[in-house]
């Protein structure tokens, strides 16, 4: 596994404005469009994965997602 990079100050914030920058129409259409990587599918299976066993049955995977969406501002 690689180490992870070391971010500046500066190297942060350059980061944070790039990632909570308001996308064109254009460009959310592309991301939403474009296809997975290798990693991105495997880390949405290890998620899941993780889902299934924590919250084995359905009704504990609805109860956890209602818990989780009661937290969410309004």
């Amino acid at each position: 596994m690689k180490p992870l990079p070391t971010l500046t100050p500066t190297d942060r914030a350059e980061l944070a404005a790039y990632e909570e920058r308001a996308l064109s129409p254009e460009e959310f259409a592309a991301r939403v469009a474009a296809p997975w990587t290798a990693q991105e599918i495997e880390d949405f299976d290890a998620l899941c994965a993780w889902f299934r066993r924590r919250y084995p049955t359905p009704w504990l995977r609805l109860q956890a997602t209602r818990h989780l969406a009661s937290q969410w501002p309004r």
